[in-house]
């Protein structure tokens, strides 16, 4: 009687053979600099790989080689733990600070991988009419963001004190209520006209800040480093007219986050 063979091994499938066990995670995209790519030394996204710089015809991408099946392929359920998303956003933000702070860089957008190299030369290659504009446009340029806040005066609900619970629940709904407004005052409209114009170009905030309370106004504005007290003399002049009436937060200078595109994504 013959033997009966051994039940063969479950065979993996020709996409599980394939698969690399690490990917590419994307920071930033820098032009080549005339002597060796500078040493970054924060972490990279996932706490323990290094950001290493890999050459893609004229530029070098600025990556980390992170676990496919650790990390990678479970980006969509990461990203709605917000412990993580905050650690992971810190660690992606500190690369391209340092990034750029040493070369000129485009931030890749947050949570950008490639399968390998042969995948992120292809995709650099299709992409490179619009990176050479996009080099052009950030070249020695920084981005700022601005935020215009009305402040209560003193007979306005938020500075009333609640005379009962139901009262401070409707005073504190109150606060977190945008100011609607249907169109800019003329100041305003003067301010932000004044910044266009030194800028090169500008973008308008989105509705994840909308909600906070007082909000005229907010968004994003490249300006070249060689205009940086142009800028620093116009918020002065504003923050001194709008004493009492409204507050301007400027924040940066930041990599430009903002006017990339999505040449580096």
């Amino acid at each position: 009687m013959p033997k009966k063979s051994a039940k063969p091994a479950a065979r993996k499938s020709l996409r599980e053979t394939l698969a690399p066990a690490s990917v590419l995670y994307l920071y930033a995209i820098s032009q080549m600099p005339e002597r060796t790519a500078p040493a970054i030394t924060v972490e990279g996204m996932d706490g323990a790989t290094p950001v290493e710089a890999v050459r893609c015809g004229s530029y070098l991408c600025w990556i980390s080689r992170v676990s496919r099946s650790d990390f990678a392929d479970k980006i969509p359920e990461l990203m709605s733990n917000l412990e993580w998303l905050a650690t992971a956003g810190f660690r992606h933000q500190h690369v391209v600070a340092e990034i750029s702070g040493k070369l000129p860089t485009l931030p890749a957008r947050f949570g950008t991988i490639f399968v390998n190299e042969d995948s992120l030369a292809k995709h650099m290659k299709q992409r490179s009419r619009a990176l050479r504009a996009a080099f052009q446009r950030v070249a020695n340029a920084d981005e700022w963001g601005v935020k215009i806040f009305a402040l209560a005066p003193p007979d306005e609900p938020s500075a009333r004190k609640a005379s009962s619970g139901s009262d401070y629940l409707k005073l504190k709904a109150d606060r977190l209520q945008p100011r609607k407004t249907d169109k800019l005052d003329a100041e305003v409209q003067a301010f932000l006209s004044t910044l266009n114009e030194l800028a090169i170009t500008h973008s308008a905030g989105g509705k994840a800040s909308a909600g906070q309370r007082g909000l005229v106004w907010h968004g994003s504005f490249l300006i070249r480093r060689k205009d940086r007290k142009k800028l620093d003399s116009t918020l002065r002049k504003y923050a001194t007219r709008w004493k009492n009436l409204r507050r301007i937060d400027c924040s940066g200078p930041w990599p430009p986050y903002s006017f990339v595109g999505n040449h580096a994504d």
